[in-house]
């Protein structure tokens, strides 16, 4: 494993990959909480599920 240049792109580069996992991780977090919503409201909805 070579090292990494660290050239203002590169940074950026890692920057973004950062902030994309931290959207994903958001996102995967959302899904969840739809989720348990949904299971929690589906007995009083039943067409929801």
């Amino acid at each position: 494993m070579k090292a990494m240049e660290l050239t203002p792109m590169t940074v950026a580069q890692f920057n973004s990959a950062a902030q994309a996992e931290k959207v994903m991780k958001a996102v995967k977090n959302a899904l969840k909480s739809t989720v348990k919503f949904l299971m929690f409201i589906s007995p009083v909805y039943p067409q929801v599920s």
